[in-house]
C-alpha cells in the first residue's frame, strides 16, 4: 500500500509528532486533506531552532522535546504521521510564518520507533507501506489509536 509522505527538517519533524507545532510552513499550497507520514530528513536546521521567538519557547518547555539534545533526535526516519486538515494563510498560530501557506495539523502520532533508513524526497511523496512496517509503528500504541490509524492510511491512499 502507498501511503502519502512529507518530509521535514528536524527539530520541525519532532515538534509536529509530539503535537507542539501545529502548523507547517511551506511556500506552496496543498489540496490533500488526511493522514501523511512524517519524515525527518537527514539534515536538521538547528540554527532556526536556536531562535524561537518566546511563545514558541514556553510551547516546548515541559515537554518531552525540551530534554532531547538536537543530536539525538532521528534523522532520515519515519518518526510518526498527523493529519492534514486545511491549507490556508494568516493562521493565528504560532508557527505561522506570514507569507507563506500553512499546513493546519492536527492529531499527531509518534511512532515508538522510527522507521529508519529512509530517503525523503520534496513535496509530498509516496511510501510503500508494507505489514512489517505497520508492526513496527504501532508496536506500543494504544489499541484504540492503531485501530484508528490503520483506516486513516488506507483512505490516504484511496485519495491519490
Amino acid at each position: 500500500m502507498k501511503v502519502k509522505v512529507l518530509t521535514v527538517k528536524q527539530p520541525w519533524a519532532s515538534l509536529i509528532v509530539h503535537g507542539i507545532k501545529d502548523i507547517e510552513n511551506r511556500s506552496w499550497r496543498t489540496n490533500f486533506r488526511g493522514r501523511v507520514l512524517i519524515h525527518s530528513s537527514a539534515k536538521g536546521d538547528i540554527a532556526k531552532f536556536g531562535c524561537l521567538q518566546p511563545n514558541q519557547r514556553l510551547k516546548v518547555l515541559n515537554t518531552p522535546m525540551s530534554r532531547i539534545g538536537f543530536n539525538d533526535l532521528p534523522f532520515g526516519s519515519i518518526i510518526g504521521s498527523v493529519e492534514i486538515v486545511d491549507c490556508v494563510q494568516n493562521h493565528p498560530s504560532i508557527w505561522a510564518e506570514k507569507g507563506v501557506y500553512h499546513w493546519v495539523l492536527a492529531s499527531p502520532i509518534l511512532f515508538e520507533k522510527p522507521i529508519e533508513n529512509v530517503k525523503g524526497k520534496l513535496g509530498l511523496w509516496n511510501y510503500d507501506w508494507e505489514e512489517t512496517n505497520t508492526s513496527k509503528a504501532i508496536v506500543s500504541m494504544s489499541t484504540n489509536i492503531a485501530e484508528a490509524m490503520i483506516p486513516l492510511l488506507s483512505m490516504s491512499n484511496a485519495r491519490k
